[in-house]
């Protein structure tokens, strides 16, 4: 059993549901997919799988056995955040399930929260490296990395024929944001970026700032409109068409908007992946991102701002707020690199190489293959033991799974903080 937003969800983890679950099916495995975001009320079939609704609970804990049951499912994959619930441990201990949460790690050290909630996993799969290095100096030994995928969808194309289709000025120098305005203070950093924005265009009137997410605060984020008019960028400011933004862009108009972009900025607080990094890599398109978090180990072809200020969550967990300065010095870098066409190109055959290890063919053959077929031989969970993950494990020194590393390049600016001592 599966379990994310459902797969016609156009959000992070809906995209990777959609992609992953038939990819595991063509493996010869038995997959259901609960949906406990996006479906109500009735089980359906998409491309092929069952799709189970969402019950009263938010996070599926009333109607989960139920499917489990009604499914004949021994495996529990979820893909979502650990601390919002403590009910996939619990039932995961009371029923003998395998439990198999594909979880962000994007802070640090990992909270006592989240590894309370993964008393009961069977085996725990974070998507990034900074993840794996994080659960394993917390103590936790039963962790396999397990990056997430892009699709073939986007690749480089001609970025005139791109900003003709999204109504973009050919000549514009366009950075390009792609993140959820949720929450105050903004982990995506969306005051920091436009401040920084505000700066890079007094010096580039021709460059424009698109932002390919929701601009009313409804979700308790941003108001995007009212922060560009205080910050007098209103004119040189553009976002997605609301309705679309809300009905869910396909996949190939994203790749689209990436082609479109000169340079795509996602220097967030903390990313446990960061989807929109290697996807606009993909493209061709160069990032300015955060040197914390997933951040880094995803930037090959751009810059990770060195500059941030150590933010406390009421998780009990240190994220990383970016410098506006730092993120405006990173805008002028890239932009005077892309003046020179060799250079540009090179930057673009970086970006665009980097990225292929992430296509989801190579991520299923490389780590979700191998993975399941150890699990039904009875060889996974903790790497020492081969037992289920037990109680809340104390904190360890860091060690090392033998996997290969994600690629980085030396274009990539590799600073990861430091945590001061208090």
């Amino acid at each position: 059993m599966f379990m994310a937003n459902a797969p016609w969800c156009t959000t992070g983890y809906g995209v990777q549901g959609k992609h992953l679950v038939p990819r595991l099916r063509a493996l010869g495995h038995d997959v259901a997919y609960f949906a406990f975001y996006g479906l109500q009320n009735g089980t359906i079939e998409y491309d092929g799988t069952p799709i189970y609704p969402a019950g009263l609970d938010m996070w599926g804990g009333d109607i989960l056995p139920a499917h489990m049951q009604h499914f004949r499912a021994d495996t529990l994959i979820t893909l979502m955040d650990v601390w919002v619930t403590d009910a996939h441990s619990k039932l995961a201990k009371k029923h003998g399930w395998r439990w198999l949460p594909w979880t962000p790690i994007d802070m640090e050290p990992v909270p006592d929260r989240v590894l309370e909630r993964l008393d009961g996993a069977h085996t725990v799969l974070p998507y990034a490296r900074y993840g794996e290095r994080q659960l394993l100096q917390a103590g936790v030994t039963n962790v396999r990395y397990v990056p997430h995928g892009v699709s073939d969808a986007f690749r480089p194309g001609d970025k005139a024929t791109a900003r003709k289709e999204l109504g973009l000025p050919e000549d514009a120098f366009v950075i390009g944001m792609v993140a959820a305005n949720k929450a105050m203070p903004s982990r995506k950093a969306f005051p920091e970026q436009m401040m920084a924005f505000a700066a890079f265009h007094q010096k580039h009137p021709n460059s424009l700032l698109y932002l390919h997410t929701l601009t009313s605060p409804v979700q308790n984020g941003v108001d995007i409109e009212g922060l560009a008019k205080s910050l007098g960028i209103l004119d040189a400011v553009r976002w997605s068409n609301q309705y679309h933004y809300l009905m869910g862009f396909s996949e190939p108009l994203m790749a689209k908007m990436y082609q479109a972009f000169d340079v795509l900025s996602a220097a967030s607080m903390s990313e446990g992946f960061g989807i929109p990094i290697v996807e606009a890599q993909a493209c061709g398109c160069p990032v300015v991102t955060t040197a914390c978090t997933s951040m880094t180990e995803l930037t090959w072809a751009g810059i990770a701002v060195t500059e941030m200020q150590p933010f406390w969550t009421p998780l009990g967990a240190w994220v990383f707020m970016p410098s506006i300065e730092g993120i405006a010095r990173a805008y002028e870098e890239i932009y005077e690199r892309l003046q020179d066409e060799p250079t540009a190109q090179a930057l673009r055959a970086t970006a665009v190489a980097g990225a292929q290890a992430f296509r989801w063919d190579r991520i299923v053959a490389e780590y979700w293959a191998p993975l399941l077929a150890e699990m039904e031989a009875g060889k996974s969970g903790d790497r020492e033991t081969g037992k289920p993950f037990g109680p809340k494990p104390s904190r360890a020194e860091p060690g090392s799974n033998g996997q290969h590393e994600a690629p980085t390049p030396e274009t990539t600016r590799r600073v990861v903080p430091q945590m001061m001592e208090v």
